[in-house]
């Protein structure tokens, strides 16, 4: 399968999944211009990453979905549910939703301010306004990680890669993520890991 990503974008927490279930891809990085090109839009028209591209020539597209689907393809790896578990996989699928729908969307105003204002004057307070969501975000994930070395279920899961992500843009806002001490420890964590290191390295410039 083929994994398409860009480097700084929350596609870095499949690229982890993928490294961490030990199944062979290919990778591909694409830049900001290729992602809105047309010839990257000819294999996802939503003109996003990640998108994952199977064998068969199924895309899949969606961190939730793509995440979802890495774990239940490597049961080995164990970074999902365990088959049947229902419970679990309910929990897991609540924290990517988390991850994916509140935390990540707060974000939004930030990167792309101009989405939030009806005039360029706006859009410092659009994201002046995305700061303040996103620290409640993030203080809301501090309490959750109390007490805990992984997101969810016990052990490592896609979740964590997602997260990981989530942690490392926190450097971009006024208040760092040594303010929260939760989840700077689980960060130092996973920048030790060595599939992390190794995706890092795979989408840093050459």
């Amino acid at each position: 399968m083929k994994l398409y990503v860009m480097p700084g974008a929350c596609s870095l927490a499949s690229h982890i999944a993928l490294v961490w279930a030990a199944v062979p891809f290919e990778l591909a990085i694409l830049g900001h211009d290729d992602v809105g090109g047309e010839a990257f839009r000819r294999i996802n028209p939503k003109g996003a990453v990640p998108t994952l591209v199977l064998d068969d020539g199924l895309v899949i597209t969606e961190s939730l979905a793509i995440l979802d689907y890495i774990a239940d393809s490597a049961p080995a790896a164990r970074l999902g549910a365990a088959p049947g578990d229902l419970r679990a996989r309910a929990q897991l699928n609540e924290s990517l939703a988390e991850l994916v729908s509140d935390v990540h969307k707060a974000w939004a105003p930030f990167f792309a301010p101009g989405r939030f204002a009806t005039q360029s004057a706006g859009e410092a307070d659009a994201k002046l306004a995305a700061y303040g969501q996103i620290e409640r975000q993030y203080a809301r994930l501090e309490a959750v990680m109390v007490g805990r070395e992984w997101r969810v279920l016990g052990h490592r899961t896609v979740a964590d890669a997602y997260l990981y992500v989530m942690c490392r843009w926190k450097g971009m806002t006024p208040t760092p993520l040594s303010a929260f001490p939760n989840l700077a420890a689980f960060t130092a964590r996973l920048e030790a890991d060595p599939g992390v290191r190794r995706a890092l390295a795979e989408e840093a410039p050459a």
